[in-house]
C-alpha cells in the first residue's frame, strides 16, 4: 500500500472534542506515513485547526434546514461529489447518521466502505443499517463485537491506539494552567480530573462525582477539575457552584471544552474517565478511576487490567452502577498511599505502550483496507 494513491475518506457527524474524532486524528501520522492521503467529511467543529494541521483535506458537508427527505438528499449528493471529485478509493465511517448518507452514497458509486462501531449506545437498527451497508465491520472492544455478534455480523477488533509522541509523561505543559486558569489551585492540592463528554450517562457521573466530594470532609487538600462540554453542561455548573458555596472556597474548577487536554492529564494526581480518555491518561502516566456510559469499573490497577480492557473501562460494560458512595469510596482508596497510586500510573503507562500502540492498530486498519479494495 506504501506506493499506492490511496485516498481514504473519514466521515463523522462533526469535528467535535469527543472520543471517536480524537481516535480518527491519531491515525492521520501512521496512515500518511504508509502513503494513504486523508480526507474528512462531516460538519465543521473545534477540532477543525487540529485536521488540517495532521494533514486532512477538509470538505465541510453542512446539514439545510429543509424537510428531513430534502436534507438527505442533499446530504447524499454532498458526500456523492466529494467521492467524485477527489477520487476516493475508500469510505470509513465512524457514526450515524453521518454514516448512513456517506456510506449510501459510497454504494451508488460503488466505494467499498468501513464502519467503525465506538461504542454501544447507538441506536441499533441504525447501526444495522449501517453496517448492511458495509464491506467491513471493525469493533473498537469485545464489547461491540459481542453485540454484532447478537446481529449475527462478523466484526474484527480493532481498538483505539495511542500517539506516544502526543501522549507521554510531561509534567512542564501544566505549568501555564496554574497561573492562568487554575491560578487558584493551591500547589499542595490532590487533583482529581473528569475528562468527558457533560452529556448523557456521562454527565451524571460527574454530577454524582462531585456529590460524593461532600463526605470526604477528611481530604482537604481534594480539589476536582472538570474538563468538557455538552447538553448537560449547565446542570454540572450549577452543582459545582453550589458545592464550592457550601464549602467557602472554589474546590471545583470547571473548565469547559478544551482541544488539548494533555496539560490537564499532567496536572491530576488522578484522572476519572472511560474509554479513549482512560487510555490516553494512562499514557501520560496517571492513574484512573474508570467509570463510562455502561456504569463502574473501579481502579484501574495492574490487577483489573484484563477487566478494563474486557469492559472498555466501563463504558461498554461494567461491574456495577455508579453511586456518590461508591466513588467517594473509591477515592479514598486512591489517596490513602501517594507511592502506590503514582506507581500504578507507572505501570499502566507500561502497559498501554504494550498493548495500544497506534502504529500497530494503523497497520491492522490498512490491512483491512486493502481486503476491502481486493474485493471491488
Amino acid at each position: 500500500m506504501t506506493n499506492s494513491p490511496t485516498r481514504v475518506l473519514m466521515v463523522m457527524d462533526s469535528m467535535g472534542t469527543g472520543g471517536t474524532e480524537t481516535h480518527v486524528l491519531s491515525l492521520a501520522r501512521t496512515l500518511q506515513s504508509r502513503g494513504i492521503q486523508l480526507h474528512y467529511a462531516g460538519a465543521d467543529g473545534p477540532f477543525h485547526s487540529a485536521f488540517v494541521d495532521a494533514g486532512f483535506h477538509i470538505h465541510l458537508v453542512e446539514s439545510s434546514m429543509e424537510p428531513l427527505p430534502v436534507r438527505n438528499q442533499q446530504l447524499n449528493h454532498a458526500y456523492r461529489r466529494v467521492m467524485e471529485e477527489h477520487q476516493i478509493s475508500i469510505v470509513h465511517v465512524h457514526q450515524t447518521p453521518s454514516g448512513l448518507l456517506a456510506a449510501g452514497a459510497a454504494v451508488e458509486l460503488g466505494i467499498p466502505v468501513v464502519y467503525t462501531m465506538h461504542g454501544t449506545y447507538y441506536p441499533p437498527r441504525e447501526a444495522v443499517a449501517l453496517a448492511q451497508l458495509s464491506d467491513a465491520m471493525i469493533s473498537v472492544s469485545k464489547p461491540v463485537q459481542t453485540f454484532w455478534n447478537r446481529q449475527g455480523i462478523e466484526s474484527c477488533v480493532i481498538s483505539n491506539g495511542i500517539d506516544f509522541e502526543a501522549f507521554h509523561p510531561d509534567p512542564n505543559v501544566s505549568m501555564e494552567l496554574r497561573t492562568t486558569t487554575l491560578c487558584d489551585l493551591p500547589q499542595n492540592a490532590s487533583v482529581v480530573t473528569y475528562v468527558s463528554r457533560l452529556a448523557w450517562q456521562k454527565a451524571s457521573v460527574c454530577n454524582m462525582l462531585l456529590r460524593a466530594t461532600k463526605t470526604l470532609t477528611d481530604m482537604s487538600s481534594l480539589h476536582m477539575v472538570v474538563v468538557g462540554t455538552g447538553a448537560q453542561s449547565h446542570y454540572v455548573d450549577e452543582l459545582a457552584q453550589a458545592l464550592n458555596k457550601l464549602k467557602g472556597y472554589p474546590y471545583i474548577h470547571v473548565v469547559g471544552e478544551q482541544t488539548d487536554v494533555r496539560p490537564y492529564y499532567a496536572l491530576s494526581d488522578l484522572v476519572v474517565g472511560t474509554g479513549r480518555v482512560a487510555l490516553e491518561a494512562m499514557a501520560c502516566g496517571k492513574p484512573v478511576l474508570a467509570v463510562g456510559n455502561h456504569g463502574y469499573l473501579g481502579l484501574v490497577t495492574p490487577e483489573a487490567y484484563p477487566r478494563a480492557w474486557e469492559y472498555y473501562f466501563g463504558d461498554h460494560n461494567s461491574s456495577e452502577k455508579p453511586s456518590p458512595p461508591l466513588l467517594a469510596h473509591a477515592l479514598r482508596q486512591a489517596f490513602a498511599d501517594r507511592q502506590r497510586l503514582e506507581r500504578w500510573g507507572e505501570q499502566g503507562k507500561d502497559w498501554i505502550k504494550s498493548s495500544f500502540d497506534i502504529t500497530q492498530k494503523g497497520a491492522e486498519l490498512l490491512a483491512l483496507y486493502e481486503r476491502c479494495m481486493r474485493k471491488q
